[in-house]
């Protein structure tokens, strides 16, 4: 399949995975996509246990089967071999089908003091796309995106809570990290709350193409739903005019790189 819809949340912070998955379900009543990328912690904060997320799944496997859509369920934590881990689950009509948890939790608003280290990035294949998520700010490690790189990620969603005073910041790392990796960047960011330092987080979601482009721009301080059909041409012609991903995994030469530290 040669284009893709999808179709980008900016929601409020709810109170819980009902609350959002009823706002999500009214959304979608009368939708068409192929991909539906929802925030960070769009449901809330509270630490789910292992029957309350299984029960979330449902509930976006039930949407994901009406649709027809893969879900990108966002970023909940959840409490799993007694250690609370930020989780994005990949869902469609059969249910859980991969997920990537965070991997560095943000030390700048506190969350490492609850949440732990995650330890895996999942990729899905669909109609010809391979769709992958990274948690929020993971982005700013550039090796786990060229992790994902290397496997030949073809979108890499993004679920995000970001205040207002990073979003020109946040547009500028998706125009970059699309062009690198030769795939579509598309960031998804919750409104209408503000951070633990009482920055405001009015959203200002967007999609970025492989060739340096603005695909989607959503501005802040409004919610709900907004498509955009992605073409894979984009793709194959980033990949076949830089090079850049054939170069990554040249795993010979990035090994045999000399760095010289001298006095001056």
């Amino acid at each position: 399949m040669d284009r893709l819809k999808v179709a980008i949340a900016q929601t409020r912070r709810f109170n819980n995975y009902n609350e959002g998955v009823a706002w999500l379900r009214a959304k979608t009543r009368d939708l068409s996509t192929d991909l539906i990328i929802l925030p960070e912690n769009w449901v809330g904060v509270k630490v789910l246990s292992s029957e309350e997320f299984n029960e979330y799944v449902s509930l976006l496997k039930e949407l994901a089967n009406n649709t027809g859509a893969l879900i990108i369920g966002g970023a909940v934590y959840v409490n799993t071999n007694n250690r609370n881990v930020s989780i994005c689950p990949m869902i469609n009509e059969k249910g859980l089908v991969n997920y990537s948890e965070k991997i560095y939790p943000s030390r700048a608003t506190g969350e490492r003091a609850e949440i732990s280290n995650g330890n895996r990035l999942g990729i899905i294949k669909i109609n010809d796309w391979y769709i992958g998520c990274i948690i929020c700010v993971d982005v700013l490690y550039p090796e786990l995106t060229r992790l994902m790189a290397k496997h030949g990620i073809d979108i890499i969603a993004n679920p995000s809570s970001i205040s207002i005073d990073r979003v020109p910041l946040w547009r500028s790392l998706g125009l970059v990290r699309a062009f690198e990796n030769s795939a579509y960047f598309a960031s998804a960011m919750g409104t209408g709350y503000k951070y633990p330092d009482n920055r405001d987080v009015l959203g200002g979601s967007f999609i970025t193409s492989p060739n340096g482009e603005f695909v989607l721009i959503i501005e802040p301080g409004i919610e709900g739903l907004f498509t955009a059909v992605l073409n894979y041409n984009e793709i194959e012609y980033a990949r076949s005019r830089r090079g850049y991903i054939n170069d990554l995994r040249n795993e010979y030469l990035i090994n045999n790189v000399l760095i010289s530290v001298t006095n001056a």
